[in-house]
């Protein structure tokens, strides 16, 4: 395949999949098409080139090569309790007939799988919600129909569901039919100005690492879609590199830390102490974390429950014995954030910043902290900071 060919190629996934190719590397790319040819027995990459251009459904065969699949049951754990949360105040208030999920993309099925037994296990009636999950890859799709599952989509240390919503085949784990019954799989791009969702409207949106690999218009296309389908009070979570990508839109962090979730600015009152959990419903998230995090975990918990002054308290505690530390100050931040103080925020977030000048996810709140006080310069300082550094992470392979 000539270069210029290439290039069209390039072009044309790119029309089709909204995707940046630099941030999943050309060479992805390459390989794609080096396997598509083995399996087909083509020699010549011209004659690959040629059969895509005339056939869509090699086309898609691609796709589902170059396509990010990378997913697990449970994945962050965190956005799972703040759901919990978010669908127990929805049953107290009787907000509507029916709970309505959006997850985009939803891979090979193990994030609607979760959001479904997290929601039973909220006590959620399962006639009582409903998830559209959607993805542009139908080898994807395939798998999470069939909803059998190998250990590698088990990565926790205390996976009870697994036990409890799963049966044990030769084929692997099998997941039990009420699970799947409020699932809806639709083989979708969201950047379709024809996709029939786009008529719907969602009380909760997962939408996490897909952002991070288109280009920036596509980004705020997406933004945009994601502004029309989510309901007034609605929560969006998305991956831990991408609430930069929304700085310019109507949404801003929820007060969840770890979640990464946003909302409306309209919807800012729904407040962490009017959602009750109980936040031993699963198990800690993975990877393990250092010793020190299961104190700060118990730090969140009081801040979950609205005990800022508390959780306040055992921070500066915390920094007393052990010394200054990024992680702590972070916390802090959020919850003064969260106390609606947020130049005290500001304050403690650029402490953070001084001892990890690359922490994104505190220079991404500054942006936002910045932006709901209208002060613009500063605003765009940190939006600036937070997106040369995301693609300085990025481009060196890491994440923060």
């Amino acid at each position: 395949m000539t270069k210029s060919s290439h290039n069209i190629l390039e072009d044309k996934l790119r029309r089709a999949m909204g995707i940046d190719l630099q941030t999943v590397g050309h060479n992805s790319l390459r390989n794609a098409v080096a396997r598509r040819m083995r399996v087909l027995g083509i020699k010549e990459r011209r004659q690959y080139y040629e059969l895509t251009d005339r056939s869509a459904a090699e086309l898609n065969e691609l796709i589902d090569e170059v396509a990010v699949n990378e997913t697990w049951f449970f994945r962050d754990n965190t956005p799972f309790l703040v759901l919990q949360r978010y669908a127990r105040n929805w049953l107290k208030r009787g907000r509507g007939s029916c709970l309505r999920i959006l997850s985009v993309p939803c891979a090979s099925g193990e994030e609607p799988y979760s959001i479904a037994i997290a929601l039973l296990e909220a006590g959620v009636n399962g006639l009582l919600f409903k998830i559209d999950a959607i993805d542009i890859s139908y080898r994807a799709l395939r798998l999470a129909r069939r909803g059998i599952y190998g250990r590698n989509s088990f990565r926790g240390r205390n996976n009870f569901f697994q036990r409890k919503y799963f049966q044990k085949t030769k084929a692997g784990y099998v997941i039990a039919k009420h699970i799947r019954h409020p699932v809806n799989f639709v083989r979708a791009n969201i950047l379709d100005a024809n996709l029939p969702i786009l008529n719907n409207r969602y009380d909760i949106i997962f939408c996490r690492n897909l952002l991070i690999y288109l280009d920036k218009d596509n980004q705020k296309l997406v933004v945009s879609i994601l502004d029309k389908l989510l309901v007034s009070e609605g929560l969006i979570f998305t991956g831990h590199a991408e609430p930069g990508a929304f700085a310019d839109s109507v949404f801003i962090p929820a007060p969840y830390p770890k979640a990464f979730a946003l909302t409306r600015r309209s919807a800012t009152d729904c407040k962490p102490d009017q959602l009750s959990c109980d936040r031993q419903v699963f198990p800690p998230p993975l990877p393990v974390q250092p010793l020190w995090f299961t104190e700060l975990d118990a730090v969140r918990d009081l801040a979950d429950t609205g005990q800022h002054e508390e959780a306040m308290e055992c921070c500066e505690q915390y920094i007393r014995r052990h010394g200054p530390d990024k992680e702590t100050y972070f916390l802090m931040g959020m919850i003064l954030a969260d106390m609606d103080e947020p130049r005290l925020a500001i304050r403690m977030l650029k402490k953070a910043v001084y001892l990890d000048p690359d922490l994104v996810k505190a220079i991404d709140m500054l942006a936002l902290l910045y932006k709901g006080l209208g002060d613009d310069n500063n605003y765009r300082v940190f939006k600036q900071r937070a997106q040369r550094v995301t693609a300085r992470n990025q481009s060196a392979g890491k994440g923060k």
